[in-house]
């Protein structure tokens, strides 16, 4: 069995990532880059979670600054 990767609140906040991503593609476009931008920006915000996992899971490999 696989283990969750995440804990506490991080899965709350990706599936409100993914709320918000849903709302916002919904939305009537008024430029041609804000989605593209948008989407950036979502990415952005799963790869710090990302990176948590990842230095949580392996931490003498990817170590964390406090």
């Amino acid at each position: 069995m696989k283990k969750k990767p995440y804990i506490g609140d991080e899965q709350r906040i990706i599936d409100y990532l993914t709320e918000a991503h849903n709302l916002f593609v919904r939305l009537e476009q008024t430029h041609p880059s804000h989605l593209t931008e948008w989407a950036n920006g979502i990415h952005q915000c799963q790869d710090v979670l990302i990176h948590r996992i990842v230095q949580r899971d392996y931490p003498d490999e990817f170590g964390t600054i406090k």
